[in-house]
């Protein structure tokens, strides 16, 4: 287990940036709100996922029917929100598509629209060109519980919790969580990882050190002053897990998270099928 002071050390010794980037730092995943404050300056830049851009037009180009959806109404709220992301980028959104997957164009995030309907926070708008296992056909139109239904247990409770965020949030402040898993191969656009899981069940762990990916999402929300929406952004960050495995520190803290995620967790991220290669990965010696 990685104590309070190796942490501390840690991020002494510059390591702050992969502690926040890599949470499996902070322990297990857990279903949890987990947000934290952050200064409006660290919301989009520096885009540290920027390499991403030029594939990501070409799959709004080609797939947009698949990557964006929208709701009649939701303009004004996509209007707003790709000002904001327009003078954080200092850059002008493109005025011949709809506003959110103009903006979208610009950073790597995904970008979901969330606007209270009758007391109920509902996904009006969203364009997601790296979504972890679900599609913008899933997020449409549901409301939070409603996306909340698969999580372990039925816990409606973080599904109220996550609303009175959103309810409670002033345009002034911006929030951040991370949220982490483990995955075969490092495609960003899965809107299904039943494939994945298949080539994973099929292959041989001696191919986990290059098709093992470790896939963190990094998310913000924004209350949208005008609209009285909240905007979600979902940033993906795909490192190799043998990579991160050849830091002692890395190898410690990742094999602490893993290896005590409770089994309600490890059967909502599916990971029964990649135990073998990631064990085989902790058990390799430290090159």
């Amino acid at each position: 287990m990685i104590s309070t002071q190796t942490r501390r050390l840690l991020v002494t010794k510059g390591v702050g940036n992969a502690v926040r980037h890599q949470p499996y730092f902070e322990g297990p995943p857990q279903f949890n709100v987990g947000l934290k404050p952050i200064a409006a300056v660290d919301w989009l830049l520096p885009d540290d996922q920027a390499d991403w851009l030029t594939s990501k037009n070409k799959l709004i180009d080609t797939l947009q029917e698949d990557i964006f959806v929208e709701l009649a109404g939701s303009r004004p709220a996509q209007f707003e929100a790709a000002q904001l992301i327009g003078l954080a980028c200092n850059q002008t959104i493109a005025k011949d598509e709809a506003p959110l997957l103009a903006a979208s164009r610009l950073i790597s995030d995904d970008l979901v629209i969330m606007e209270n309907k009758h007391d109920v926070w509902t996904t009006t708008a969203c364009c997601l060109c790296s979504p972890t296992f679900f599609s913008a056909q899933h997020a449409i139109g549901k409301s939070l519980k409603a996306l909340h239904d698969p999580v372990p247990d039925g816990d409606y409770q973080l599904a109220a919790r996550i609303g009175r965020v959103f309810t409670n949030l002033t345009s002034d402040t911006i929030l951040e969580r991370h949220n982490w898993t483990v995955q075969w191969s490092n495609a960003r656009f899965t809107p299904n990882g039943a494939p994945l899981r298949d080539q994973a069940e099929h292959a041989s762990v001696s191919e986990a050190a290059t098709h093992l990916f470790l896939r963190v999402e990094r998310q913000t929300i924004r209350r949208l002053s005008a609209t009285g929406a909240v905007l979600f952004t979902i940033r993906i960050r795909l490192t190799p897990v043998a990579r991160l495995l050849s830091d002692p520190n890395q190898r410690d803290a990742f094999a602490h998270a893993w290896q005590n995620a409770p089994p309600p967790i490890r059967r909502y991220k599916k990971w029964a099928v990649l135990e073998r290669h990631v064990d085989a990965l902790l058990r390799a010696p430290l090159a």
